[in-house]
């Protein structure tokens, strides 16, 4: 097994059923929660509901990703504790709008949080009812990549995120069927997939992200071979 680890930024592009939250989180802000994180996934890794997995504070106005990456770190250093936060686009109601995106976050702290970011320049939309759909997001993050073999990753502080490599850039529609292909034609089909892109050794590089309990290379290396016949028939 390779020790390279690679810490980098990229992005992940998914589809999740999102609607506003239903818990307190002491603020007026619109905020739109994941419903079912990892949907293609059904097992006991999955987080439970107690707090969220994904929370997204939707921005009054378009922001693009290294303006909200900077209004990101500058509250983090301001606040007393940490928090995973990223910038993300999502739609909404048919329309796609900027958002930060906070991974584990109390319900509670929202309004802590994000009224730090109103300090920096940031400016919420209010509240409405969002009603429970499937949508887009794309969220901008940092990777920490260990390599496990050539073409074969995982995250390094998460051994039930892994990634594989792909010829080229997929658009998510394309990236869907394949998955629905690759799926129906494997018996141990039970895992979420979603699109990531990231920069190793000065190159863009494609991926597809897998997530799954099952800690097997071979399993892994079955699901890639699918996904490149998949390749062919495009």
């Amino acid at each position: 097994m390779s020790n390279n680890v690679f810490k980098t930024f990229g992005k992940i592009i998914k589809k999740e059923k999102v609607a506003t939250v239903q818990n307190e989180t002491n603020t007026n802000i619109l905020v739109l929660e994941t419903l079912s994180p990892f949907p293609g996934y059904h097992g006991s890794t999955v987080p439970d509901n107690l707090e969220p997995n994904s929370l997204f504070a939707i921005t009054k106005t378009g922001h693009n990703e290294e303006f909200l990456q900077r209004r990101i770190q500058e509250v983090r250093d301001i606040l007393p504790y940490d928090f995973d936060a990223a910038p993300a686009f999502i739609n909404v109601q048919n329309e796609t709008r900027s958002a930060i995106r906070f991974k584990d976050l109390k319900y509670e702290l929202v309004g802590d949080v994000t009224r730090e970011f109103v300090n920096k320049g940031i400016q919420f939309s209010k509240t409405k009812k969002v009603s429970a759909a499937d949508t887009i997001i794309r969220v901008y993050k940092f990777f920490n990549l260990e390599e496990i073999k050539k073409d074969f990753y995982r995250e390094s502080e998460d051994h039930n995120t892994k990634y594989f490599t792909i010829p080229t850039q997929l658009r998510w529609s394309t990236f869907e069927k394949m998955t629905m292909s690759t799926k129906y034609n494997l018996d141990d089909n039970n895992f979420d997939a979603a699109i990531a892109v990231a920069y190793i050794n000065n190159a863009i590089v494609d991926f597809v992200r897998i997530y799954d309990n099952d800690p097997s290379i071979k399993k892994l290396e079955v699901i890639r071979k699918k996904y490149l016949e998949a390749f062919t028939k495009m």
